[in-house]
């Protein structure tokens, strides 16, 4: 499900001829204005906060450039500008660092191990061939990344928007989209752990060649993180949403934490791949993972193929509406396989609670909600499979039972189903209300965007909470972060058709 990347960075050098200009690496903090009017820079103001970049520009340790007001830097093709001082940019609206001729791309953004302390703020990176990051724990904040290449004629660029590797660096609350391959890349060969937090990643793969919008490799000291994205597909029918790898086989433990995102619309939604994973994931919402057809290499909700090594628990995720909720696998025939458990009614730990719903998952005209395509038994106690029958639920799980070669899920106990019933008049509008417990906002999916009306009662029969409202794109939230916990009770009414269910709040 993930192409194999062995990323080098070791060189930063940009293969055009044409003019160069260096900072001398004296100290001196820059301003553009200062840089523009420098002997020998090709860095050309051209109208106001205008600036043209006529070649390669190398920031030299020691010196800083600070943009501290709204700026468009435009870069001739092949351009690379190279950052091993300290680059410093906060303007008040934006900074654009884009391509003198759209058709054009400039060669790339590099950052080097001597750069550290480099911040990016609001600033639009596009029509290049991405951001390069080596060694350095880089600030991205509420920046825009897009329409970044893999290659300029026959000479390969990256295959990231943002490519780092090696160091922990910090990407929030960014938007990045419509980039020709991953929209974050690191490598698989070398210790890489960002933190990734509040980003919309939205159709990447332009190229539709098979990589995911987040696409990692071993991590380093401290954990990969993923936590409050949006990772949504639909246009490219081969790019997946997420994944996590060590293909290489390499020592120590990649720590992933994957935390309250919602992964939609893609060729797959998590995969974990390899051997010396520990991963969390949690919270999640992870929907229609089942663009492309072939049910046969893909449409996982989550897949994990690898060896016993390749642990942790996955806990109060909705998966639903994927060709397949669950999918796992043994990396080599000989060994065990993966151990990451879906809930253990046993476990003292907290995360190890299951609580997952899994439904409407399939292919074919059949529901996989979970797929135990292993000899290996696996838990997933404690969780919400759409029904309250066991039987029901044991007819969405292929394993032992249903093929003796395989392994043993056990699911027993199940957690009485949250999932919204809907009146049998119509039978198949679904809906579905999560996470569920909930501590701050509830989200309803329903299934048409005309107007609904929301009733939430407490224990004692009391309403507190009634509103009407159109969903947006099928989806409402109703703020339940004021409320004592409890037990609720929600009532939907959509088109004269009424959905009820019980809500924890503050669990």
């Amino acid at each position: 499900m993930k192409k194999l990347l062995l990323c080098s960075f070791l060189t930063l050098t940009a293969a055009s001829a044409f003019a160069q200009f260096q900072t001398p690496g004296t100290g001196v903090r820059w301003t553009l204005a200062q840089l523009a009017a420098a002997s020998g820079s090709n860095v050309v103001l051209t109208g106001p906060g205008t600036y043209a970049v006529n070649g390669n520009l190398r920031l030299s340790p020691n010196d800083t450039l600070t943009i501290a007001t709204n700026a468009t830097l435009r870069l001739t093709a092949s351009a690379q500008v190279m950052v091993d001082g300290v680059l410093l940019v906060n303007p008040r609206d934006s900074v654009k660092i884009t391509a003198q001729v759209s058709s054009a791309p400039f060669h790339s953004l590099a950052f080097s191990a001597t750069s550290q302390g480099s911040r990016l703020r609001k600033t639009i990176v596009e029509y290049g061939g991405g951001i390069r990051i080596v060694d350095n724990d880089l600030l991205l904040d509420s920046c825009v990344v897009r329409y970044q290449v893999a290659r300029i004629g026959t000479a390969s660029t990256n295959s990231g928007a943002i490519s780092p590797s090696g160091g922990a660096p910090r990407i929030l609350n960014c938007r990045i989209y419509e980039n020709a391959r991953s929209g974050v890349l690191s490598p698989a060969n070398r210790n890489t752990s960002p933190v990734i937090q509040n980003c919309v990643f939205r159709n990447n793969d332009t190229e539709n060649s098979n990589y995911p919008q987040i696409n990692l490799g071993i991590g380093g000291a401290t954990p990969i993180v993923i936590e409050g994205c949006q990772v949504i597909g639909g246009s490219y029918n081969m790019a997946g949403g997420v994944s996590v790898s060590n293909l290489l086989g390499a020592a120590g433990t990649t720590q992933a934490r994957i935390r309250q995102n919602r992964i939609a619309n893609n060729r797959y939604g998590i995969a974990l791949l390899g051997a010396g994973i520990s991963a969390v994931i949690t919270r999640n919402v992870i929907e229609n993972n089942n663009i492309n057809p072939n049910a046969n290499t893909g449409g996982s909700g989550i897949n994990l193929q690898g060896g016993a090594t390749l642990t942790g628990v996955a806990s109060r995720n909705v998966l639903r509406g994927n060709l397949w909720g669950v999918t796992v696998l043994r990396a080599a025939a000989a060994n065990p396989g993966p151990t990451m458990s879906f809930g253990d009614a046993s476990s003292t730990d907290s995360l190890n609670v299951g609580l997952n719903q899994f439904y409407n998952n399939g292919n074919g005209g059949q529901v996989y909600d979970f797929y135990l395509n292993m000899p290996d038994n696996m838990l997933a106690q404690n969780n919400d499979w759409g029904t309250n029958s066991a039987a029901v639920a044991e007819s969405h799980i292929v394993h032992q039972v249903d093929q003796p070669s395989l392994g043993l899920l056990n699911f027993m106990p199940m957690r009485p189903t949250t999932v919204l019933a809907t009146h049998r008049a119509n039978p198949v509008l679904a809906l579905a209300a999560y996470p569920n417990p909930v501590r701050t906002a509830l989200t309803l999916h329903l299934p048409t965007d005309f107007p609904a009306a929301l009733n939430l009662r407490n224990a004692l029969g009391q309403v507190v909470y009634a509103a009407e409202a159109a969903p947006s794109n099928g989806q409402l939230t109703v703020p339940v972060g004021q409320l004592p916990q409890g037990l609720y009770v929600l009532a939907v009414t959509q088109q004269g058709h009424t959905a009820t269910a019980k809500v924890v709040v503050g669990e």
